[in-house]
């Protein structure tokens, strides 16, 4: 495929696997389980498509909502972290000390950010995109180590990879992986054009979206309970009860 056919399908399969996600997380009332990750489906289309109506007459207004919209995307971003976490962990109460140092270092981000915006000798918009850089480099870095500890702690926790929670963060953990990938190597890679690393970026994302799709399009079949197994519950608990009463001896 000639790059100059690439380029647009990078730009619109994207548009259309998120609008499928969109709808089918409202058909299955998913938006109320996963509000800020919905917020962030609806929001980074969206805005590509305002910036495409933008792009014939290109300037002031086209750059505002593309930085505008990428700091907006790269806070909600982070909340998709903690709002994964919040549900991955809700079973495990020993765990809510990882939950709580995820707050911390999100705040911080967020909070160094602002910092270097309002300290910073830059003026305009050179300020707020060092600011937007810096808070985005810190989001694709904390979402890199939760895919780490979520492929470390999946089996042991006794998870499984069909969690609507694991593939939003597998997704959103590969996209950053091979995005900071990109950036580490584009001062080393100087054959390759500006052009050329912005569809790698497009194609990671690509990626993400693809990874997305394939969780919340998947059907997830709800099994229901027609009766209660015939079993004895009483000799169950019984047995159950001689085995701690064993442990506790040893």
């Amino acid at each position: 495929m000639r790059l100059s056919l690439l380029a647009p399908a990078l730009y619109f399969i994207p548009l259309a696997l998120q609008a499928a996600i969109t709808v089918l997380m409202i058909r299955r009332g998913l938006f109320k389980a996963f509000p800020i990750f919905f917020a962030y489906t609806v929001l980074v289309p969206s805005r590509d498509l305002v910036l495409l109506l933008l792009l014939p007459n290109s300037g002031n207004r086209y750059a505002s909502v593309f930085w505008w919209g990428d700091a907006i995307a790269i806070l909600l971003s982070i909340g998709v972290v903690i709002e994964v976490l919040r549900h991955l962990f809700r079973p495990y109460p020993f765990l809510r000390f990882i939950f709580r140092g995820v707050w911390v270092v999100a705040v911080i981000a967020t909070t160094s950010a602002l910092a270097l915006f309002h300290n910073s000798s830059l003026k305009g918009a050179d300020k707020l995109l060092e600011s937007i850089i810096l808070m985005e480099r810190s989001a694709r870095i904390l979402q890199v180590f939760l895919l780490i500890f979520l492929i470390s702690v999946t089996s042991r926790l006794g998870l499984t990879w069909q969690n609507y929670s694991l593939g939003i963060a597998a997704g959103f953990g590969v996209y950053s992986a091979l995005d900071l990938t990109l950036l580490q190597f584009r001062g080393y890679l100087h054959d390759l054009s500006d052009s050329t690393f912005a569809l790698l970026g497009s194609a990671a994302y690509n990626l993400a979206v693809i990874i997305w799709t394939f969780y919340f399009l998947k059907p997830h079949p709800e099994t229901t309970l027609s009766s209660l197994p015939n079993t004895d519950l009483a000799s169950w608990n019984d047995a159950l009860s001689e085995q701690v009463d064993k442990w506790h001896k040893h």
